[in-house]
């Protein structure tokens, strides 16, 4: 649950206004950094947790999912001086809060009066993102980040949709999807090395167990017991029931 400051997880929106506020914080002198972007649930929680359940200052307002951070559209960021994070905002340094508040407006972003490192995509509202109604133009480097997080997290219900630009799997031909068989013969069926009973037996079936058929040969079915394709023998298909 480390947090993560990479920009290539940022929607590609946010990220270029964010690069684009760096820059003018730059020029203007002013030491700030991007401390944390993307923010997993997990690690939401247990921001959340702070304070409450766990041991610590609140930091956060925000349950898992109900940050912006979750989505790639948001990013602390943070004086850095001298080697080291600070978030000291007294005497000069509170104007340097203001200043960066007044870059990121002039570049699309929003502060929350707060949070002083918070800024977020403007305009974009969390009902939308929680029903995966994301941002246009994103890419994949975002979209399979959010999927990753999406997939990864314990309670499915809670989580958003994937992002719509996902690359979608093809469905499998009929013809690939394999069948499965239920035995029906109350004492079972015996297994035999061909589709008759004039080959021996090599194996029996027990009541209500479940097989794949790979083929049929008239009445004689072939069957594959551990499901790798490979054939391991024959029975009578007249006592199996397609589940």
């Amino acid at each position: 649950m480390s947090r993560d400051a990479s920009l290539d997880h940022l929607h590609p929106i946010f990220r270029e206004k964010a690069k684009a506020v760096l820059e003018s914080l730059a020029e203007e002198s002013l030491p700030f950094r991007i401390f944390e972007g993307f923010r997993s649930p997990e690690r939401q929680r247990y921001l959340y947790a702070q304070g409450r359940t766990r041991a610590g200052a609140i930091v956060t307002r925000a349950k898992a999912w109900q940050s912006y951070h979750q989505y790639g559209v948001a990013a602390d960021f943070v004086l850095f001086e001298n080697g080291r994070w600070s978030w000291d905002d007294r005497g000069k340094r509170r104007k340097w809060w203001q200043q960066l508040h007044q870059v990121a407006r002039d570049h699309g972003l929003e502060p929350l009066s707060w949070e002083l490192p918070h800024l977020q995509l403007q305009k974009m509202k969390l009902a939308d993102l929680q029903a995966g109604r994301y941002p246009k133009d994103g890419d994949m480097a975002w979209a399979e980040h959010l999927e990753d997080a999406i997939l990864n997290w314990q309670d499915p219900a809670s989580a958003p949709p994937l992002p719509p630009i996902l690359a979608e799997r093809p469905p499998l031909p009929e013809e690939a999807i394999p069948v499965f068989y239920q035995v029906t013969a109350r004492s079972g069926l015996r297994l035999r090395g061909g589709p008759g009973t004039g080959f021996s037996v090599v194996g029996s079936l027990l009541p209500g167990q479940q097989v794949r058929v790979l083929d049929w040969q008239q009445e004689w079915a072939q069957i594959d017991l551990a499901g790798d394709g490979l054939a391991d023998g024959f029975c009578h298909g007249g006592f199996l029931a397609e589940v």
